[in-house]
This record gives C-alpha cells, sequence and structure tokens, in this order.
C-alpha cells in the first residue's frame, strides 16, 4: 500500500477525533463569579438543593440526568475535601444548580425515547446559608445528553462538573 492511502485516511480519523474532543466539557469553559469579600475557607459541609419541578426548564430536565448531575457533584465536592450533608442545618453552603435550555428548545413530548440531547446553560450557585446570597456562581455551556443513553449521559455529567467545580473553591485574595 502507498503512503498516498493513508494521508486522507488518517485526515479524516483526525477530524473525527477533534470533532469528539470538541463535545466534551473543559475547564475553561465554565465561567465563575464570586463575592471577594467571602471567606470560603470556613466552607467543608455542602447541602445540594432540591430541583422544583415549576418551570418550563426544570421539566425539560429528566429525572435520570438530575440524578446524574447530582451525582457528579457529590463525588466532585467529596474529591475536593467537602462532605455532602443531606440537611441544611448542617451546611456550610447551599448548592443550587438549574438548567436552562436554548430558547430553540421547546417542550414537544415527554416521550423521553424521542429526546434528543439538548442545549443551554448550567448555572451552579454557592448560597450563604445565614445572608441567603449566592456567593460563587459558575456558568456552563452544556449538552444534557439523551437519558436513554445512561452511560454517555453520566460521563457527561462527570466531565462537566468536573469543568464547573474546577475553580471552587477560589483562592483567597491576598490583601
Amino acid at each position: 500500500m502507498r503512503v498516498s492511502f493513508f494521508l486522507p485516511v488518517f485526515g479524516v480519523c483526525l477530524i473525527v477525533l477533534l470533532g469528539a474532543c470538541n463535545n466534551l466539557p473543559s475547564a475553561s469553559a465554565a465561567k465563575t463569579d464570586y463575592n471577594r469579600n467571602y471567606d470560603f475557607s470556613n466552607v467543608h459541609k455542602v447541602a445540594i438543593q432540591q430541583i422544583t419541578r415549576d418551570t418550563v426548564e426544570t421539566m425539560m430536565v429528566s429525572d435520570v440526568q438530575i440524578i446524574d448531575i447530582n451525582e457528579a457533584l457529590t463525588a466532585e465536592l467529596q474529591q475536593r475535601g467537602l462532605q455532602v450533608v443531606t440537611g441544611n442545618s448542617y451546611a456550610d453552603i447551599f448548592l443550587a444548580w438549574r438548567f436552562v435550555p436554548d430558547e430553540r428548545a421547546t417542550v414537544s413530548t415527554f416521550d423521553t425515547a424521542t429526546q434528543k440531547m439538548t442545549e443551554g446553560m448550567l448555572y451552579v450557585d454557592m448560597i450563604d446559608p445565614v445572608i441567603l446570597q449566592t456567593v460563587w456562581r459558575a456558568t456552563f455551556r452544556a449538552r444534557l445528553p439523551d437519558p436513554s443513553d445512561s452511560e454517555a449521559a453520566a460521563e457527561y455529567s462527570r466531565d462537566a462538573v468536573a469543568a464547573i467545580l474546577a475553580q471552587f473553591p477560589p483562592s483567597p485574595i491576598e490583601r
């Protein structure tokens, strides 16, 4: 076989590989903002807040997707040395998240077999339990995979959450 045959095949494979990599979350994809006067050194216990089903946006996220994201958040927080607690009274900070789908996404059916990947913004807020204000926020352009491919959806959730929490807690600012 000649080298001239392998060059186009190699080029096609490279394009496919690079296209697949574009779908993976990266730490630079998450944008964060936080209260620079807040002392994050006292944050050791996190309570993940329940998702309420009171808007079209929250109805578009399946129970499986919610479980995947909550499990990914729990694992990533624990890997960072934080304890995830079930009661708000035990928490040093609350974590609330929401997914806001793009405007073009509509609820046409609740049949999960016909749902495809939904794109939108994923917001993760860390809320002080005393003043009930957001002290840290990450925004992330997310693509929630079809929940019928549970392993791929769970893997994407883990990667996305790792990118989102890559900058939490923020480093203390020297004064």
